[in-house]
Order: structure tokens, then sequence, then C-alpha cells
């Protein structure tokens, strides 16, 4: 069935009054299963970073794994801005605005929605702060999503680890296609195969991961296949088809609303895209801007998300998404 991946920016207080709350690491991610006919069900999974803004790495990379944004807003500040300017980067054209002033703070909601339309964001909707009623409204959202007719998927993983008597374990979000048990696992960058041996989604066993699902991957590897490689940020695919791996770039930036700075030769960026989030080094700037990358980068060519270029030091932190040629 049908899975909504939400990015939220907020309180755990509000995400809980949506969703029950699953896991907790640097993303918080809570979980709300809408029952359908026949015992099958829809997801609402609510990825919440934690100790944003001071840790910024965990709120860029669930950008990429994110179809629909919510954002608490306590005042209007900084903060707030680089949170729109990011979701209009990431291409997250629908969400929710929660007005929940701080104490002592007054949130004028003419100007947010100001600053929303400034970004790129105006079909973005106000909401009440009632969980049942945001709920509800995402229910309506997530039905209306398309069944999948992609070939081939692809998976970005989270994370891996070795479990004793299963083997290889690989936790990731199906950013495209299906993934069937038993099929075929290139990783990007190496060499061998892996082959599905198991799939979980939610603790359940399934025979199929759809687009969306946050899968746990049970492998059987094969040939010179590259464990060491396989962690977060990693691609997983049916076929090399689905992605080129780069040391060095190029690309225009197409830049976020209210970013004032330029990029220069010699500036240090990050690349931010299916969970990756790699470093290079600005060599050229030119009609495009040409990068050497620290770590060889993965381009997943079935991608329907931007590309995020992220400059720690500047304000805001997002410098706008990339347009590779």
């Amino acid at each position: 069935m049908s899975v909504l991946n939400i990015l939220f920016v907020g309180s755990d207080e509000v995400a809980r009054s949506i969703a029950k709350k699953s896991d907790s690491r640097d993303v918080d991610n809570y979980i709300y299963k809408d029952l359908k006919e026949g015992g099958l069900f829809s997801t609402i999974s609510i990825l919440r970073p934690n100790n944003y803004p001071d840790k910024p790495k965990p709120f860029f990379t669930s950008l990429t794994v994110s179809d629909f944004g919510i954002i608490e807003i306590n005042k209007v500040d900084g903060v707030f801005g680089e949170v729109i300017v990011s979701m209009a980067s990431a291409g997250i054209k629908e969400g929710l605005v929660i007005l929940n002033a701080s104490e002592g703070e007054w949130v004028d909601d003419s100007q947010v929605k100001a600053l929303l339309q400034q970004a790129g964001l105006s079909n973005w909707e106000f909401i009440e702060n009632d969980g049942i009623l945001i709920r509800e409204k995402l229910i309506e959202v997530l039905n209306q999503i398309k069944p999948n007719e992609d070939e081939g998927f692809v998976v970005a993983v989270d994370q891996a680890f070795t479990v004793k008597g299963v083997g290889l374990v690989a936790i990731g979000h199906v950013q495209s296609g299906k993934v069937n048990k038993h099929d075929e696992l290139i990783l990007a960058g190496s060499e061998g195969n892996a082959i599905a041996r198991s799939l979980q989604v939610m603790d359940l066993d399934v025979e199929v991961a759809n687009v969306g699902d946050r899968v746990g991957l049970a492998m059987r590897t094969a040939g010179p296949f590259r464990e060491d490689l396989l962690g977060k940020g990693s691609i997983l695919a049916d076929s090399n088809e689905r992605f080129t791996v780069e040391s060095k770039s190029k690309f225009k930036l197409d830049k976020a609303a209210f970013q004032k700075n330029d990029l220069a030769k010699g500036d240090v960026i990050h690349l931010c895209c299916d969970l990756q989030f790699v470093v290079g080094r600005i060599s050229e700037v030119s009609d495009f801007i040409h990068i050497d990358w620290d770590f060889p980068i993965v381009l997943n060519k079935t991608s329907k998300r931007n590309p995020l270029i992220v400059q720690l030091e500047a304000n805001p932190r997002i410098m706008g998404f990339a347009k590779f040629n």
C-alpha cells in the first residue's frame, strides 16, 4: 500500500499527537497505519530531525527521502527561513504550517504566508494545532498517491550491519520502483552482487517492498561484493543503469530563495541526495560549477527529488539544488 514520508520540523509533543513514535536516533520516526479492507494498510511516516538547527545533517538528509512537509512555527526567525527555502529547494511543494507561538512571541500569519510564497511554497496550507485534524488531512493526501509503475528499483541505504544467524542486513528507503524477495541487488561502486534473501517492512516479513517503504534487506552476497562500501548513503539497485558514480562533477546551481552568497573556486560544499552527505571542493566556476569530491558520489538517474547543495558556513546553509550535466 501507499506510504507518505513527511519531514516534520517541530516539537515531539505535536508529532506524538499525529502518530506513534517508533524509533529515535538522529532522526525520530513516528508511524500511523491507516487500515484498509482485507487487513491492508497505508502508512504515514513522520521524520523529525533531532537537534536541528545545531546539527544540520539529519535535517538535510531527511529532505532527500521526504515527499511532504510540516512546520510548527514558534517564531519567525532565521531557522524558519532556512527550513522553508530548504523545503522548496528539495522540491517539497506540498505541506502544512502549524502556528504555535512560543511564550512571549507573536506569529503573524500574513507574514508567514508572504514568506512561504517568496520561498516557492505557495501551495502549503495552514492548519490548526490538532493532531486528529492533521492526521485526517494527511490521510487525504495519502489516499491520493497513485500506484507505483516504475521499473526496477533504487534503495537509499541508511545503515548496514551483520546479524548472527541472518548475515548481512541493510536498512534503507525505497526511492523508486519496488523490491521483491530474491531480487538481485547491485551496490553502486562495487563489483559482484547480492540476493535479497528476505524483506521486512515495519517489522513484518513481506514479499515486496514498495516505493516509500523503509525496508530491511537480508542479503546473500556473491563475487567481489564490497561490504565495506555498504552503509549510510550507499545505493542498492536492480541495475547499473539506474545510477552513475562520479569523483568529479559539474553542475549548474539553481539558487535557493533568500540566498545572497555565490559559490567560488576553493569553496567547500556538501552534496545531499539519497541520504548521501558528501563533501567536495570547487575547482572551477565558469558556465558550470566544477567540483572534486572527497568520496565518489552516486547520482540516482530515477530520482524525482532535487540533489541539494549545502554550505555549512553560509546563512542560510542551503545554497540551492544542482542540475548535473
